[in-house]
């Protein structure tokens, strides 16, 4: 459970800090110097190293992290942010998932509780959360977005083939005839026999 949370008095530069974060080039640490040489150089912008090295963007001496590599990009800088935002204040998103889209009073009554600092220390808690939450795309956000897909309409069934009407039905009728032939050596027999089948029967 954290005893305090990241703020920066001067929020306002939070945004402007994380563009240019985008656009210069990868330091080898990020102080109060460089933030200074980038043209933030009020005393309360020197807070932000602090506030990017809660967020897990910067080691403890200064040292960029993979996360803000990501942080660097233009298309990726938003779902970092939310997601590192959900780990740094995990006690807040414990409490609910959605905190972030919770009113002043639940969130200042949350961090209080969870830090047990005073008005003024919560004050400014809230103030840097609420910029950061802003800025980013908390993941449970980015799954409201996702369009519905609708499962495509299915074909409209197919009509079974009209049955043919018994009178229109062709007949087709199949003889197996046993022909058991008398044992004679007198061919005419024979004979006399075939052509009366082809007579009378057409075979």
């Amino acid at each position: 459970m954290p005893d305090q949370y990241p703020y920066i008095i001067s929020n306002n530069k939070i945004e402007p800090i994380l563009a240019r974060i985008r656009t210069a080039a990868k330091p080898d640490k990020l102080g109060q110097e460089l933030i200074a040489t980038w043209g933030f150089t009020a005393s309360n912008d020197r807070a932000m190293p602090r506030v990017l090295k809660s967020l897990g963007f910067l080691a403890e001496s200064g040292a960029p992290t993979p996360y803000y590599d990501r942080l660097r990009d233009p298309n990726d800088w938003q779902l970092v942010l939310g997601e590192r935002i959900k780990d740094t204040y995990s006690d807040l998103f414990a409490i609910d998932s959605n905190i972030h889209k919770s009113s002043e009073t639940e969130i200042k009554g949350a961090m209080s509780r969870i830090t047990g600092k005073d008005e003024e220390s919560v004050k400014r808690y809230f103030a840097t959360f609420k910029t950061l939450v802003s800025l980013a795309k908390i993941n449970n956000d980015a799954a409201s977005s996702i369009p519905e897909i609708k499962n495509p309409a299915a074909p409209p069934p197919q009509e079974p083939p009209a049955s043919i009407p018994p009178a229109h039905r062709k007949s087709e009728y199949h003889y197996n005839i046993q022909i058991h032939l008398p044992v004679t050596t007198d061919i005419t027999v024979y004979n006399a026999i075939f052509k009366s089948l082809r007579e009378n029967l057409g075979v």
